[in-house]
């Protein structure tokens, strides 16, 4: 009796503090999770095969880092394979094993480096949700492609249902560039960013940014003004495409 009762304990105290992804579909941590401390911000966006990690100051409107990469989910834990790494360049193309947890209070933490996310959205943003690499730009309503958007330099955008991460990098240096993020909204071909964080210019942040958008056969068209001024008018296109079209690296 006395086991039986200490076996009982043991699985409500599971229960009440973590309940571990295991055989659970992605689709349960999709969207964005994040933390504010001090004024530091952690925000991290899950597609359905990119995480994507971003860490900055609100109040004094500094970047601290960012890092990221694709990832596939084995069992209750996460395989990640780091793309970019602001803080260490060593990490890029290699591979991580981490816990994944979700707790009773449906707070997510990923092993060590991130811990008690809050959920801030469902992951569904209509037609933008997911990872988009820039493929080229618009010219008179003419795209022009660049030859290989995916090698060596690849810039990424990163959209869940309020949020967005856009980060750039070298694949092949293992090289850090640049990266901006903040919330978005995508309403009636209306995309508007307000930016939280900007590695180029801290004078970006708080600003909101309004384009238009138009998305056909895995392209996202991106028009307006940029935060820093000046036109713009991108192609954007479905990660998944340009790896079927390029390979994966």
């Amino acid at each position: 009796m006395r086991n039986f009762l200490i076996l009982i304990f043991a699985s409500l105290f599971v229960t009440t503090f973590t309940v571990k992804v295991k055989g659970q579909s992605t689709a349960n941590i999709m969207g964005a999770w994040g933390k504010e401390e001090n004024n530091i911000k952690t925000l991290v966006i899950f597609t359905d095969n990119v995480i994507s990690v971003a860490n900055y100051n609100l109040v004094d409107k500094k970047f601290n880092f960012t890092w990221g990469g694709t990832y596939t989910l084995n069992k209750k834990n996460l395989q990640l394979s780091y793309e970019w790494h602001s803080q260490d360049s060593s990490l890029v193309n290699t591979n991580a094993e981490l816990s994944l947890v979700l707790k009773k209070n449906g707070h997510l933490s990923l092993g060590k480096l991130v811990s008690n996310l809050k959920r801030l959205d469902d992951g569904i943003s209509r037609d933008l949700f997911g990872a988009w690499i820039i493929s080229g730009n618009f010219s008179n309503d003419i795209v022009s492609r660049r030859p290989n958007p995916f090698l060596p330099r690849r810039t990424m955008k990163i959209i869940s249902g309020k949020y967005f991460q856009w980060v750039s990098y070298n694949v092949v240096t293992r090289k850090f560039f640049d990266a901006g993020g903040g919330t978005q909204t995508a309403v009636n071909g209306k995309y508007v960013e307000t930016i939280e964080y900007f590695t180029k210019t801290a004078q970006s942040v708080g600003k909101s940014v309004e384009f238009s958008y138009s998305v056909l056969d895995g392209d996202w068209r991106h028009k307006g003004q940029k935060s820093t001024g000046g036109p713009l008018d991108e192609c954007w296109t479905k990660r998944k495409l340009i790896e079927e079209k390029f390979g994966k690296k």
